[in-house]
């Protein structure tokens, strides 16, 4: 008796280590692959409208120069200062980009070194 109670002991214990060890890898991978595209969609979008806003108030700024042609200090107005916003957001964003791939590689290795010296 004693000898089938520690080998159901054994048995469950090496499943139990088991599924502790893929329901936190697959944790943590899940949850860092959801940050990673999180953040990845969300510095594309970021990206993909600080483009647009550039190019909307430079054709804006162009629709002034040509409607109010007398007035040109509209059309560098608008012009400059879009294209000051554009440069501002998109080095901001990039450098914000790559601190998040930073911090997600470091935290990546960091997590799979722990988990392979714990359980190999």
């Amino acid at each position: 008796m004693s000898l089938l109670l520690f080998c159901l002991c054994r048995r469950f214990s090496f499943f139990f280590s088991f599924f502790f060890f893929s329901f936190f890898f697959f944790f943590f991978f899940f949850f860092f692959l959801f940050f990673f595209f999180f953040f990845f969609f969300f510095f594309f979008f970021f990206f993909f409208f600080s483009f647009f806003f550039f190019f909307f108030f430079f054709f804006f700024s162009l629709f002034f120069l040509f409607f109010f042609f007398f007035s040109f200090f509209f059309f560098f107005f608008f012009f400059f200062f879009f294209f000051f916003l554009f440069f501002f957001f998109f080095f901001s964003s990039f450098f914000f980009l790559f601190s998040f791939f930073s911090f997600f590689f470091f935290f990546f290795f960091f997590f799979f070194f722990f988990f392979f010296f714990l359980f190999f």
